[in-house]
C-alpha cells in the first residue's frame, strides 16, 4: 500500500484535474495566470532559504541570479532550467526547487528566462539554455546543471550539445521528472497515462503543436532520450510513480546505464509530476535534500 503523507493524499483526493487543451489565443494571460498561481509557494521559497535575486544577462540571455544568504559564499554554479511544457513559466515560479539548490548544495543559481513557445519554437529555448551554460563553462569554477520537467529536457540537451562541440560537461546533473521524449504515443506512458493528478496527456498535443512544430519529435534536439550519453555527467533522477513522465524516465535511465552514465533514479512511490514543487508536503523537501546530497557529494569529490 503506497503510503503518503496526509498533506500528498488530500492533494491526490482533491485535485482537479483538466483535460483542456491550452488555448493560445489566451497564452499571455495564462503565463500571467500560472505565475500567479506558483506566487505563494515562491514568496515562502524566498523567506525559507533568504534568497538575494537579481536580473542579470549572460551571453546576451536575460537570466535570473538566486543565492542564499543562509549558505554563505557559494562554492559553485548551477545552471537551473524552469519547467512548463516550453510555453509558461520562469525563474520565479521554480524558486521552491532552485532555493532548495542554492542554500543547501552551496551554489549560486544562474536560471535563463529562455524564449517560450509558440512564439519562439524550438530550438529557441535550447539555444538560450547553451548560450548561457557555454558562458559559465567557459568561467573558472564548479558547475552543476539541472532542470524540472521541459527544464529538465533542456538541461539534457544542453549537455548533450557541449559534449558534440567540446564545451566543458558539468560536475552532475539533477533531472525532476524530465520530458526526455516527446512523442505523444499513448503506449509509451503505460499505465501512468491516466495516474497523475497534475498534468494531463493532452498537454503532449500542446508541446507539439506549439514547440516541437516541424521538428521530428525522435530528433535528439527536442528528445534527449535519442541523443548520446556517452560521457555522459553523474545524474540523478527523480519521477513518481503516478508521474506521467515515468516511464520515459525509466527509458532514460536504461539508456544512461548502457552508455555508462553513473544514473541515480529515485521514484516516490504515489506520487506525481515534479511533485518536489509543492512546498506543502513534507515528501517534496526530502527529495530536494537527496538530490542536494547527490549534488554536493559530487561537488565535493571533484575537488
Amino acid at each position: 500500500m503506497t503510503q503518503l503523507s496526509q498533506e500528498a493524499a488530500a492533494f491526490m483526493a482533491g485535485f482537479p484535474r483538466s483535460d483542456e487543451r491550452t488555448d493560445f489565443t489566451r497564452i499571455a494571460d495564462i503565463r500571467a495566470e500560472t505565475r500567479a498561481g506558483f506566487s505563494p509557494a515562491s514568496m515562502r521559497a524566498i523567506e525559507r532559504h533568504q534568497l538575494v535575486r537579481d536580473d542579470i544577462e549572460v551571453a546576451g540571455v536575460p537570466c535570473e541570479r538566486v543565492a542564499s544568504s543562509v549558505a554563505g559564499t557559494a562554492s559553485g554554479r548551477c545552471l537551473f532550467v524552469f519547467g512548463g511544457a516550453f510555453i509558461v513559466g520562469d525563474p520565479f515560479s521554480d524558486l521552491p526547487i532552485i532555493g532548495a539548490i542554492a542554500e543547501w548544495c552551496r551554489v549560486e543559481v544562474i536560471a535563463p528566462k529562455y524564449r517560450l513557445a509558440p512564439e519562439h519554437p524550438s530550438p529557441a529555448a535550447a539555444d538560450d539554455c547553451f548560450t548561457v551554460y557555454a558562458e559559465l563553462a567557459d568561467e573558472p569554477g564548479q558547475l552543476i546543471v539541472g532542470g524540472e520537467s521541459a527544464g529538465g529536457n533542456l538541461a539534457l540537451v544542453t549537455v548533450q550539445r557541449a559534449m558534440l562541440d567540446g564545451v566543458r560537461v558539468p560536475t552532475a546533473v539533477a533531472a525532476l521528472s524530465p520530458a526526455a521524449d516527446l512523442r505523444p504515443d499513448r503506449d509509451l506512458f503505460g499505465w501512468s497515462f491516466d495516474a497523475d493528478p497534475s498534468l494531463h496527456p493532452d498537454r503532449m498535443l500542446d508541446v507539439l503543436d506549439a514547440y516541437v512544430g516541424a521538428v521530428e519529435p525522435t530528433d535528439p534536439g527536442v528528445s534527449p532520450a535519442f541523443g548520446g550519453f556517452e560521457g555522459f555527467p553523474p545524474t540523478i533522477i527523480t519521477t513518481g510513480s503516478r508521474d506521467l513522465f515515468m516511464p520515459m524516465c525509466l527509458r532514460l535511465t536504461r539508456k544512461m546505464i548502457r552508455a555508462g552514465v553513473d544514473v541515480t533514479t529515485r521514484v516516490w512511490d504515489g506520487l506525481w509530476h515534479v511533485f518536489e514543487y509543492y512546498d506543502q508536503f513534507p515528501e517534496s523537501a526530502e527529495s530536494l535534500r537527496e538530490i542536494a546530497a547527490f549534488l554536493t557529494d559530487e561537488l565535493n569529490a571533484a575537488r
